[in-house]
This record gives structure tokens, C-alpha cells and sequence, in this order.
């Protein structure tokens, strides 16, 4: 069979076929068949949160299980992540224009010493696309960054993120200061990356662990 007759024309598959291989094209990290498929779906009568939530998130939701599992790998996920960013570049102002719901805010950032990000921009950008308002703060945040971020941005959750040994210890830093202004049960804390174990010992609250393969 030749490659022509391999090639799938999004336009001509049903609303349920065209879902699915927006999953299968998030998988492959091709961008620009998202953005068409997006387009499609759009133009189809299709409301931009159900695109986001039916199309993309639940497309990514399985990218996370197979990097879960050890079948993807960073670069994988990357190429994903990036297909996905064409698709939110197009439903963004639509989401905001159409007073689509949002689940709450975030703070997130890379602590003090340490300038890995690539876990930090795959959370952020997931966390956007799960319906989050999301503040990223960027690399070698001191703990006055991110108490800081969190009073202006009204943030619910804070992010934190380390990739090495030798800045991990420093999201305990950030905790027991927020503790100590009596703010700690004020916010959920998810801390990721691939130093992180250890971490909730000696802490109560609301905190969730991320694991990153070498990531950030």
C-alpha cells in the first residue's frame, strides 16, 4: 500500500475517529495535525473546553501513564507536550472569552541553586491544559519568590521542583518558613523531580510527590 493511501484526512473522519487520533497524534508529538484537528473541531460547532478536556487532556492523560510506566521518556513526552502547546496556543483566549472553568490557581518554580526545568514547563503546561491557572515563576527561586507569588497570584497550590541532591533540601526551606508564617494549610504543595524522595518526612498538610526521570 502506498504512503498516499496511508495518509488519514482529519477533515473526513467522524467527531469520535478524529478524537481519538488526536490522542494518537498527541502520542506522536505531531503539532501541526493537532492544530488542524483543533481547527476541526472548532469549526465543527465543538466548544473550546471540550476540545481541551475530550481532545487534548485526555490525549496527554495517556502520554503520562506510558512516561509513568517507563514506555516514554522525557524527549517523548517533550514532543507531546509541544503538539499540545500548538493546540492551547489556539484555545486559550478562546477558553477566556468563553468564561471556561477554572479548577483553581498555581505557583510553580525551580528552587534556589538549581536551574533544571524541563519537569517544571511538562508540569505547568499540564497543568494549564487540566483547566489551572498557572504562574511560572522560572529557575533559582529564593523562598520570598514563591510567598511572594502566592500573595499576588491568589494561588491555591504551590509547585516546587529540584532536580539535584544538593537543592532538594531547599523545598523544605520554603515549607517550614510557610509554616512558621502560619500560612502552610493554606495551600496544596506538590513537589517533584528526580531528588525528591524524602521530602514529606516531617511534614503534614496537603502535599503531593512528582517523580521525574532526570527531568527537573
Amino acid at each position: 500500500m502506498s504512503d498516499e493511501e496511508d495518509d488519514i484526512i482529519l477533515a473526513e473522519l467522524s467527531d469520535d475517529e478524529l478524537t481519538l487520533q488526536m490522542h494518537d497524534d498527541l502520542y506522536d508529538g505531531l503539532k501541526e495535525e493537532i492544530i488542524e484537528a483543533v481547527n476541526i473541531l472548532l469549526g465543527r460547532g465543538w466548544t473550546p473546553y471540550d476540545v481541551l478536556t475530550k481532545a487534548l487532556v485526555e490525549g496527554m492523560r495517556i502520554v503520562g501513564i506510558d512516561f509513568r510506566d517507563g514506555i516514554l521518556f522525557v524527549p517523548e513526552v517533550l514532543l507531546a507536550a509541544n503538539a499540545m502547546k500548538g493546540g492551547m496556543f489556539i484555545l486559550k483566549p478562546l477558553l477566556a472569552e468563553t468564561g471556561a472553568p477554572r479548577l483553581g490557581r498555581m505557583v510553580i518554580g525551580t528552587v534556589k541553586g538549581d536551574i533544571h526545568d524541563i519537569g517544571k514547563n511538562l508540569v505547568t503546561m499540564m497543568m494549564e491544559g487540566a483547566g489551572f491557572e498557572v504562574k511560572d515563576l522560572g529557575i533559582n527561586n529564593p523562598v520570598e519568590s514563591y510567598l511572594e507569588a502566592l500573595v499576588e497570584e491568589e494561588a491555591d497550590i504551590l509547585g516546587m521542583s529540584a532536580l539535584l541532591t544538593t537543592t532538594m533540601p531547599y523545598m523544605k526551606v520554603v515549607i517550614d518558613t510557610m509554616v512558621e508564617n502560619g500560612i502552610r494549610d493554606d495551600y496544596v504543595i506538590m513537589v517533584g523531580g528526580a531528588a525528591e524522595r524524602g521530602i514529606r518526612q516531617g511534614h503534614r498538610g496537603r502535599c503531593l510527590l512528582s517523580r521525574c526521570r532526570r527531568g527537573g
